[in-house]
């Protein structure tokens, strides 16, 4: 006859591999993805209730997916029409849910609430001056920060070709942040924005009064 003898130790290492594998699938039972809609869309209007049909107004999405913090897509540029139209996977894919969000665990029925809010126009203006001042540096002017401070070539070139990359990502933001009609909203001094809640994976339309 074989018999399989075991030590202490190895009989508590599988105890705890054993009570891993139940709380993993204990959490994973209670791993719940939360409420975001299907569609959202948020039409620009005057104090008339007319449509406001200017593109390139840039907007801010906060979600606040539980008490102590919140999620953000910022500079949406309204289309020709005054409006902003985003999706679900827009939405994810555009803030920090594209870490954790998961379609196929179960719905958490707790609304969501979120602020859709037109930028303030000094703050894009102090954005684009900043973005201004640090895009002008010279890369031969880097390289010889890097090279003072010690870095080896091989060092230097790795963080060169992540700079630059920065560089591409952040032009591009600039010209968006550029071609803003922000200003053509500030007819006051108050913020101009929606609050609400999602209750449900559904389409939802709303207006914003400039």
């Amino acid at each position: 006859m074989f018999l399989l003898a075991l030590s202490c130790k190895d009989i508590k290492k599988n105890d705890r591999k054993i009570k891993n594998i139940k709380t993993s699938t204990n959490v994973m039972k209670n791993k719940k993805h939360p409420i975001l809609p299907n569609n959202i869309s948020v039409q620009l209007i005057d104090n008339k209730g007319d449509k406001i049909k200017t593109a390139n107004i840039l907007c801010h999405l906060n979600i606040y997916i539980n008490s102590s913090s919140y999620y953000t897509y910022s500079f949406i540029p309204t289309n020709s029409d005054g409006k902003v139209n985003l999706t679900k996977e827009q939405i994810i894919q555009n803030t920090e849910l594209k870490h954790y969000y998961d379609k196929t665990i179960p719905l958490e029925r707790i609304p969501i609430k979120f602020d859709f809010i037109i930028m303030d126009t000094n703050l894009i203006n102090g954005m684009i001056a900043s973005m201004n001042n640090y895009l002008s540096v010279d890369i031969e002017s880097i390289k010889l920060d890097l090279k003072q401070r010690g870095l080896t070539e091989s060092q230097i070139s790795l963080q060169i070709s992540t700079i630059e990359e920065k560089f591409k990502t952040d032009k591009k933001l600039l010209e968006i942040l550029e071609n803003n009609q922000n200003s053509k909203t500030d007819n006051s001094n108050r913020m101009k924005k929606i609050t609400d809640f999602w209750d449900s994976e559904s389409d939802y339309n709303y207006e914003i009064k400039l």
